[in-house]
């Protein structure tokens, strides 16, 4: 109800969260307010688990810090644990210590092409997870040549959102792959 003065009185009624538990759906796991039950047995019953039931992990080999961020932002926000490196010999690396469910790799890396890198996955690592190729470049070779060295998937950033990544995470995992061209 609004008062004669323009302040709103009175209440919205039991079945409304409090102001907590809204911030905690706006900014979760920073609003420093513990989830209300009713978000945790519903909303979040969605998280999935990787390897020996810990959240999922996905490498992004990405040099451009905004994009990471945007990405990683979203990731994380649906439960999903995210390393990003910012050069393909730092993927590696990553790869070597802690093996990722998933990697998302960019093209336009500062010490190589991700061309490069994947086929140097494909060496190192005949067993790596299964690569997402992320890119601003579209053209119909590119494409077909990160098919042929073992990408399961070849996405234009400009055509999709991080949000539809996450929904398709989960396939390409149970896809799996990796192991180079041919056997993803």
């Amino acid at each position: 109800m609004i008062t004669e003065g323009g302040m709103a009185t009175g209440s919205l009624g039991s079945d409304w969260p409090d102001t907590g538990s809204a911030s905690w759906i706006w900014f979760p796991d920073q609003s420093g307010v513990p989830a209300p039950a009713w978000i945790t047995k519903g909303v979040l019953a969605h998280r999935l688990q990787g390897r020996e039931g810990l959240p999922i992990h996905v490498l992004m080999i990405e040099d451009d810090p905004s994009i990471a961020d945007m990405y990683r932002l979203q990731f994380e926000h649906d439960g999903f644990r995210v390393t990003v490196a910012t050069t393909g010999e730092v993927g590696f690396s990553t790869l070597s210590g802690q093996a990722p469910d998933l990697v998302l790799l960019d093209l336009l890396l500062p010490d190589r092409s991700g061309f490069e890198v994947l086929a140097t996955l494909n060496e190192r690592f005949p067993t790596h997870p299964p690569v997402v190729i992320l890119s601003n470049y579209g053209e119909p070779s590119m494409i077909d040549r990160g098919r042929s060295l073992g990408a399961i998937e070849y996405l234009v950033k400009s055509r999709v959102t991080p949000s539809e990544i996450v929904r398709r995470i989960p396939a390409w995992i149970e896809q799996g792959g990796g192991g180079g061209p041919g056997k993803s």
